[in-house]
Parts: structure tokens; C-alpha cells; sequence
């Protein structure tokens, strides 16, 4: 967290004119799309520049896929990264439209900006789309994945793998979709800046935790209705010490998933399901293991995170 300063430092440098300050500058993709650009309702073009603040002194410029974001954003003045202390002629300090927790449900000023940017990017993809993390090659998923994006392939729904696509690739792919599968992921947050009251977004959940919370609240303003979660989880294999995180890999209960998501409309009874095996999962802990570097400790759950 940012701590208040005891006295304000002397400043090492200074900036003429009038700028917009836009928050802290956070080098991953989820806190960036969740932290970063939740002051950007603000931003016009008749600013000097709009100032960030880095999380960390390595974050010294934009990369490519920030940049991309703020095209789509429609800005045009300078986007600067402000790492020493600066004194400023004038500021505009708006207030945060979107973050983490109870904000992410958004302010009505954030999700106008959104429906009038991301909005405008042209739809581009298939109605039906899983979010996929098989080819993401990080700790913590759902073990079985495989089998559930299988599952869901046959029932017609496309796997995308965001990592691969540009972040305007993304846009058109959930701006075209109507119904949309992931698990409890970042990039559902970019699908939530595309969300419209047309969708209908079911939310997997890979870890017995309140990391869903905002993601919930994200779709549900964008949406004006509650995506479908589902906590099917009956155990999770866990850090040694740890609790449940974005480390975590959960063992999810398949028929339990079959069963919501046929309720909700997301398949029918006739769409073919296979259920993994004992040794599907024990392979996939094992690779989650060497991914790890360490053995995981398998914790039964005793009691689901309400959804």
C-alpha cells in the first residue's frame, strides 16, 4: 500500500503545465487493468500529460500492450511514469473509478468511459468462448483443465488463450461473444471491461478464496446482473504453509459443474461429459508439483467459499 509521507521530500524535478495525475503504475497485467486505468475516466486530450507513479523503480516506461490500451482509450497526450519527487504546477487528482474489493463494482462515470472505448472496439469471434489456462504455464489452475476444456469444446464453445492475443484481439473476442466459461482468472477482467447486459458469463472457481469477489462485482456492473459461479471444489493442493492464493490448484468436482451449468443454460443434457480420472488428476499434481519446485500439500475442503 502507499503510506503517507512524515514530510514532503524536496523535489528533484518539475513539470510545467497542467497535468492529470492517474495513480500507481503496477507492472502486472492483473493490477494494471484493475488499478492502474481506474483514473483514466478522467483523461481528455487538453492535458499536458497524464502522470503515473511505479509501483517498483523498475517500472520506467510503458511496454507495448499498455500502450495499446491507451490507443483504444483514445489518448493522445504523453503518459508519463514519474519516479523521483516532482513538483507539478497543476493538478488534476480524479477520484478512483474501479480497483479491487467493494469499488470494482465501478462508478457510473468508469463504466461510460469503458462503454465508450472498449465499447467501440468491433466484434470479432464466435458466440460461445472458454477462457483457457492449459497452455498458460504459471503455478496455481484447475487440475483436469484439459478434460473441462475438452468438455465444453464439444458443446461448441471455443478456447481462447489470452496470453497469446493482442489486448484489442481480446476486446473483439469478448465483445463478439454471448456466452462466455472461465475460471476465476485475470483475464476475465478484460473480458468484464467488455461486458454488456447480453452476456451470460459463468465463473469456475480454482481456489477457495474471496479472490472472485471482484470479478463478480466487475461483471455485475457492467452487466447489470450476477455471472453464474460455480465453487465446486472438494480439495486443493497447496504450498506447504500457504493458504489458498493464486498458487493453488483446485480439484474441482466435474458433475457438479456439468449439473450448474446445464441449469443455467451454458449446456444442454445431451452435450457428451467426461468426468477425469484419479490418474489424470495425480498427473496433473505432479506437473503442478515440478512446476512448483516442491511437493503440495492435498487439503481437503471442510467448508466452500460462498458464492
Amino acid at each position: 500500500m502507499s503510506l503517507a509521507l512524515e514530510e514532503a521530500p524536496e523535489p528533484t524535478a518539475k513539470l510545467e503545465g497542467h497535468y492529470l495525475f492517474a495513480g500507481m503504475y503496477y507492472g502486472h497485467f492483473g493490477h494494471f487493468i484493475s488499478e492502474t486505468i481506474s483514473r483514466l475516466w478522467a483523461a481528455n486530450n487538453d492535458y499536458d500529460g497524464i502522470i503515473f507513479t511505479p509501483k517498483h523503480a523498475t517500472l520506467t516506461h510503458f511496454k507495448k500492450p499498455h500502450r495499446e490500451l491507451f490507443d483504444i482509450f483514445d489518448i493522445k497526450c504523453p503518459t508519463l511514469v514519474v519516479g523521483e519527487p516532482t513538483l507539478v504546477e497543476k493538478l488534476t487528482i480524479p477520484g478512483q473509478g474501479f480497483g479491487l474489493g467493494d469499488i470494482a463494482f465501478g462508478t457510473e462515470e468508469y463504466r461510460n468511459f469503458l462503454r465508450n472505448t472498449v465499447g467501440k472496439v468491433a466484434p470479432n469471434g464466435p458466440e460461445k468462448i472458454y477462457i483457457s489456462r492449459t497452455k498458460y504455464i504459471a503455478n496455481g489452475g484447475l487440475l483436469a483443465e484439459a478434460v473441462l476444456e475438452e468438455n465444453l469444446s464439444r458443446a461448441g464453445y471455443v478456447p481462447v488463450f489470452p496470453e497469446q492475443l493482442s489486448w484489442k484481439d481480446q476486446f473483439a473476442l469478448y465483445r463478439a461473444a454471448q456466452k462466455i466459461i472461465s475460471l476465476d482468472t485475470s483475464a476475465l477482467h478484460m473480458a468484464g471491461m467488455a461486458a454488456d447486459p447480453g452476456k451470460e458469463i459463468a465463473v469456475i472457481l480454482r481456489r477457495n478464496n474471496a479472490e472472485h469477489h471482484s470479478m463478480r462485482l466487475q461483471l455485475s456492473g457492467m452487466m447489470g446482473k450476477d455471472p453464474l459461479l460455480i465453487n465446486s471444489l472438494v480439495a486443493e493442493y497447496l504450498e506447504p504453509g500457504k493458504k489458498p492464493n493464486h498458487n493453488s490448484w483446485g480439484h474441482a468436482d466435474f458433475g457438479e459443474i456439468r449439473t450448474a451449468l446445464i441449469e443455467h443454460g451454458f449446456l444442454t443434457a445431451d452435450d457428451p461429459w467426461d468426468i477425469p480420472t484419479d490418474e489424470t488428476i495425480q498427473a496433473d499434481v505432479a506437473v503442478a508439483e515440478r512446476r512448483a519446485g516442491k511437493n503440495l500439500v492435498h487439503s481437503p475442503i471442510k467448508a466452500r467459499f460462498a458464492v
